[in-house]
């Protein structure tokens, strides 16, 4: 059995680790078009979460703030699974740990972000932070399109994985689960018309920028969010928060 100690020194550990990390602004051309008036974006500097929430953190959330355990949250705000997995209403299995929470809604997942003094990101937050990881990273088109399709094949396996990050860098952003972000549920626009996203993919990839492989993989996270609902609990499903910089 680890001592106090040992299991403190993991968690400062971890906590460090998992520090925000600055996002520097600039020109961006998202993949997927929601405004054809509005084709390229100038993102600010923002912080993100170097890696996505774990179970640990979460539940250092939910015994501070008890409204959000999963016997006490409230119906309007999740769909019958919230954190179905832990072993108790406000605790984890010991093996989750280092794993990113899951089973979280969207209101649950913002809550947890003010209580941090942060948010949620920006869908276009997440997107943009997520092409400066494919470049630190440096991920080939072809090697990012890869991963994320495997991803889609299994993803419960990847959420299943540990947490093993890099500190003073961002982290898992296509590895273990998909994230929460503040704008999930998309309109697309095009002059006078208007389309949901989580409409068929055939109809809505019209709004892509273009056609490669990797433009396509990301579509297909796009499409993903779109299909949730805000109380909705899943086992690949998780977040990180943003913060803004003054």
């Amino acid at each position: 059995m680890k001592s106090l100690v040992g299991v403190l020194a993991i968690a400062v550990s971890a906590q460090v680790l998992a520090e925000p990390v600055l996002v520097e602004g600039g020109q961006y051309v998202p993949v997927v078009v929601l405004d054809k008036e509005l084709e390229q974006l100038t993102m600010p500097n923002f912080m993100l979460d170097a890696a996505p929430v774990t179970h640990a953190e979460y539940q250092t959330f939910v015994l501070a703030h008890p409204k959000w355990r999963r016997d006490t949250i409230p119906a309007i705000f999740h769909d019958g699974n919230y954190l179905k997995s832990w072993q108790t209403a406000d605790s984890h299995a010991v093996d989750d740990a280092d794993k990113a929470v899951t089973q979280v809604s969207w209101f649950a997942a913002r809550a947890y972000c003010k209580a941090q003094g942060g948010r949620l990101p920006s869908l276009e937050e997440w997107e943009y932070a997520s092409a400066q990881y494919r470049q630190q990273q440096g991920l080939t088109d072809h090697e990012y399109a890869r991963m994320l399709f495997s991803w889609h094949t299994n993803p419960t396996t990847y959420a299943q994985l540990p947490l093993d990050p890099v500190a003073g860098k961002l982290n898992h952003m296509h590895d273990r689960v998909n994230e929460w972000v503040e704008d999930f549920q998309l309109l697309l626009t095009n002059g006078d018309d208007n389309d949901v996203l989580s409409g068929s993919c055939g109809d809505s990839a019209r709004f892509m920028a273009d056609f490669g492989e990797a433009s396509y993989a990301t579509f297909f996270r796009y499409q993903s969010r779109s299909n949730y609902r805000a109380q909705s609990t899943t086992s690949t499903l998780g977040f990180r928060c943003a913060y803004d910089v003054e």
